[in-house]
């Protein structure tokens, strides 16, 4: 299992709070970005036991739906739902995207 998984699930629990806060102004936006995060979760999981170009689909999946939940925080910002968003958990996200990447690449 990559290491990454551990951030991944690190990086779900710290945005639960957000979750919450979003699910109270637009329910479906919090729910794409719950579902964003359990694909990542789930497709480093998937990643780590595949092989080959299987692999890379899993781990490139992973990393898509990373940066959607990243997109789902920015229209959470624009649109007023939360006030402000932590920047160590902002970086956490992209290195989980980063590591992704680098892994599909192999």
């Amino acid at each position: 299992m990559l290491r990454i998984y551990r951030v991944a699930l690190d990086v779900v629990r710290r945005l639960q709070p957000y979750v919450l806060q979003i699910r109270r102004r637009q329910p479906s936006l919090a729910d794409q970005l719950d579902r964003a995060c359990d694909t990542t979760v789930l497709g480093i999981a998937e990643g780590s036991r595949s092989l080959g170009k299987i692999r890379g689909q899993h781990y490139s999946r992973g990393a898509a739906s990373m940066d959607e939940a990243n997109g789902c925080i920015d229209l959470a910002l624009a649109k007023g739902h939360i006030g402000s968003f932590d920047g160590d958990l902002r970086e956490a996200m992209k290195q989980i995207i980063g590591t992704l990447t680098k892994c599909v690449g192999r």
